[in-house]
């Protein structure tokens, strides 16, 4: 079996200055014994950098390079750089800020930094201590100044497979696990923020593995939510409240339930296929189908006659379920994994 293992290296590039200041550098908060020092690190370091290094993907948030970690008898590792949104150095009340000379708009805003890279640290350390079965383990993270985000993760074979109806059932069943470790067995409370097909690694079990916590964020005992200031995830796979409100629930988390359906529509949002609908959203063109006379139609054509579509049409309607307008409508991880492993074959 494929163990799957990752280090997450937070980069903030506005927050180098502020750091500078600060005149200390924290030093890499190590999670696994495969990392026994800093200096395992020294590899990214070499002339080149990551330029140097293999490229085997790329996506919207960022690029991926495969190298070997040092002293690990040939382990492949797979090296994530993730660009995100730049961050709001001046976060003032606008009128306010205008009061302020410019001298105090620079000591205020270095505050703030301060105060944003010291959170953003705490729930990285947090993650690091998350170990699931269905969870991507962290290793590692540093800081360095020349990107937002950069997993490190164990190589994962780039080969395509095709996907029995077994196997996606069992790829849906592993993510309601992890969500359910996250959302109600680990404390504090951690929202993911990013779940899409991109950051869900499979091992050589076809077992699910929740990967890129980059943007995710814990949510402390005494509150019901969160509210941040930018929007961060895969577009089509954002809850609606969270894009329009920016208020995080674990229920933004329930909306994977695009990803649910994808698994048995063997679509994605961004096929062309949704370009040529009326409904031009992959879950209103879902949820159209399921209420139609004919709701086996969304099914994957490659699984139908397999004699289990009754099996795939339970896990669309747990998908419609989780993809509800009304967040608070929308079941919780517990209820939907639940409801996948009541699914028999």
């Amino acid at each position: 079996m494929c163990v799957c293992s990752f280090f997450l290296f937070f980069y903030p590039k506005l927050f180098l200055a502020a750091v500078r200041r600060v005149g200390r550098d924290p030093g890499p908060a190590i999670f696994s014994p495969l990392i026994k020092k800093a200096k395992d690190l020294a590899f990214l370091e070499k002339k080149g950098g990551l330029a140097s290094l293999e490229k085997i993907g790329s996506g919207g948030c960022g690029e991926v390079y495969k190298a070997e970690l040092p002293g690990q008898n040939g382990r492949m590792i797979s090296i994530k750089k993730i660009v995100g949104p730049p961050m709001d150095a001046a976060a003032l009340i606008e009128e306010d800020s205008m009061l302020l000379n410019k001298k105090m708009r620079q000591i205020q805003s270095e505050m703030l930094l301060n105060k944003k890279m010291r959170q953003i640290q705490s729930e990285i350390n947090t993650v690091g201590q998350i170990r699931h079965r269905n969870l991507h383990p962290l290793l590692a993270h540093v800081t360095r100044p020349d990107c937002h985000l950069l997993y490190i993760l164990n190589d994962v074979s780039q080969g395509r497979r095709e996907l029995d109806w077994l196997a996606r059932h069992r790829i849906a069943l592993g993510l309601a696990c992890g969500l359910e470790y996250l959302h109600m067995h680990h404390c504090p409370r951690i929202i993911h923020r990013d779940l899409n097909p991109v950051n869900v690694l499979l091992d050589d079990d076809i077992e699910a593995r929740i990967s890129g916590f980059g943007f995710a964020r814990a949510i402390p005992d005494a509150h019901t939510h969160i509210t941040t200031s930018n929007v961060v995830g895969t577009v089509e796979y954002i809850a609606p409240e969270y894009l329009q409100m920016l208020t995080l629930t674990e229920k933004c988390d329930i909306y994977f339930g695009a990803l649910l359906a994808g698994l048995v529509m063997g679509k994605l949002p961004s096929d062309k296929f949704f370009q040529h609908t009326n409904e031009m959203s992959f879950v209103k063109w879902m949820r159209n189908v399921m209420a139609s006379e004919n709701p086996k139609r969304a099914i994957d054509s490659k699984l139908v006659g397999n004699g289990c579509e009754e099996q795939m049409l339970l896990v669309l309607k747990i998908a419609c379920f989780c993809t509800l307008e009304d967040p608070n409508e929308r079941p919780n991880s517990k209820d939907v994994r639940r409801m996948l492993s009541q699914i028999q074959h």
